[in-house]
C-alpha cells in the first residue's frame, strides 16, 4: 500500500507518530488539491505542459528520484551520468504530464470528436470483447498515461474491470478514486477480493492490469536481463477462463494525445501443466513491455524500486534514496 507521496523520508516517523501523520497527510491533502482544481481550469493540453514543467523542476530534487536512477541504471546499463540524469528528467516530464491529465480524461476521450485519442485494433478483435463473445485479460505497464489504456477500451463499449492499487491517505484515495471515475467500467482494488474479478470473467467481461510492478513473494521473471519478481495473477486466470491475454499499449502522441493499440492475444505455449504455461506466459508479458519501454524509456514510471536492493548500484545514483 502507498504512504506519502511528498516527503517520503518522513514515512518511518509517521509509523510512530499519529499526528504526524495525521499533519502530513493534511498536507499531502491539500497541496493535491490545489493541483487538482488549477489543471482541471485548464485545457487537457495546458494542463499537461504546466504539469510537466513543474515536475520536470521537483522531480529530480526528490527522494523518488533516487530510486529512478536506479532503476533506470539498471535497464539501461550502457547509459552515461549525464544520460541518465536525462532520461530521469524526461521520466519526470511524463509523470507531470499525467498528473495535469487526471482532470480530463473524459475530456480527452470525447471532445474534438475523439482526435485526442486514437484506438487502433489491427486483428479486429475489440467488437467481439465489447459483445461479450470472447474474454480478455489486457495487460500493460506503467507507461505514457497508463490510465488511458482502460478509458479507449471502455468508450469502445468492452465491459472492463481494472485493478488499481489504494492510497494509504484516504483524502488522496477519494481524489484517485473521482479521477478514475472518468474511465468507465469498474474499479477493483488489488488488494481486496477477486470474487468479483472471477464472476465477471465467467460471463465474458474483460480485466485491465498493469504488470511491470514488483510483488513480494512473487515469481522471480526476467525483466532487462534480470529477475524482477512477479506476479503470475493475469496469466493464470486468462488460462483458468479461456480467455485471451492481450498486449495493449498507449503512446503519448503530444500533451493531452494519445493513440492506444490492442495487440494480438498471445499465444498460449503447449507445455505439460498450467504453472508451466503460467510462467511462459508471465515471461512473455514482461518482454513486451519492457520493448515498450526500451522504445520510448522517458515514459516509463519507475518511481518504485523493481529489482533485488543488492543490484542497484548506488555510486550512479544522484539523489536521495
Amino acid at each position: 500500500m502507498a504512504r506519502l507521496i511528498i516527503a517520503t523520508g518522513l514515512d518511518r516517523q509517521i509509523r510512530s507518530r499519529p499526528w504526524l501523520r495525521k499533519l502530513m497527510f493534511g498536507v499531502e491533502s491539500c497541496l493535491m488539491h490545489l493541483l487538482w482544481w488549477t489543471f482541471a481550469s485548464l485545457s487537457p493540453e495546458r494542463a499537461a505542459r504546466v504539469g510537466a514543467a513543474l515536475m520536470r523542476w521537483v522531480g529530480p530534487r526528490t527522494r523518488k528520484n533516487g530510486w529512478v536512477k536506479g532503476n533506470l541504471a539498471l535497464a539501461f546499463p550502457e547509459l552515461s551520468e549525464a544520460e541518465l540524469r536525462e532520461l530521469a528528467r524526461a521520466t519526470w516530464t511524463n509523470i507531470g504530464s499525467v498528473g495535469g491529465e487526471y482532470p480530463h480524461l473524459e475530456r480527452i476521450a470525447l471532445e474534438h470528436g475523439g482526435e485526442r485519442l486514437q484506438l487502433i485494433d489491427p486483428a479486429g478483435l475489440v467488437p467481439q470483447y465489447a459483445a461479450r463473445e470472447r474474454g480478455a485479460v489486457f495487460f500493460s505497464g506503467h507507461l505514457s498515461n497508463w490510465e488511458i489504456n482502460a478509458l479507449a477500451l471502455t468508450r469502445a463499449g468492452v465491459p472492463l474491470i481494472s485493478l488499481y492499487a489504494t492510497i494509504q491517505n484516504e483524502h488522496l484515495d477519494a481524489l484517485m478514486e473521482k479521477a478514475r471515475a472518468q474511465l468507465g467500467g469498474t474499479m477493483v482494488s488489488r488488494d481486496g477480493s477477486m470474487r468479483s474479478v472471477i464472476k465477471h470473467l465467467s460471463e465474458g467481461g474483460s480485466l485491465g492490469v498493469l504488470a511491470d510492478l514488483r510483488i513480494s513473494g512473487g515469481v522471480p521473471i526476467p525483466f532487462f536481463g534480470r529477475d524482477m519478481d512477479s506476479s503470475l495473477f493475469p496469466a493464470r486466470l486468462a488460462l483458468r477462463h479461456g480467455c485471451d491475454l492481450v498486449p495493449i499499449r498507449a503512446e503519448r502522441l503530444g500533451p493531452g494525445r494519445f493513440r492506444v493499440t490492442v495487440h494480438e492475444p498471445l499465444e498460449v505455449p503447449a507445455l505439460a501443466s498450467d504453472d508451466e504455461r503460467a510462467v511462459a506466459l508471465a515471461t512473455a508479458m514482461s518482454a513486451r513491455i519492457e520493448a515498450w519501454i526500451r522504445e520510448r524509456p522517458g515514459e516509463w514510471l519507475c518511481t518504485n524500486r523493481r529489482w533485488e536492493k543488492s543490484l542497484y548500484p548506488h555510486k550512479r545514483m544522484v539523489g536521495h534514496l
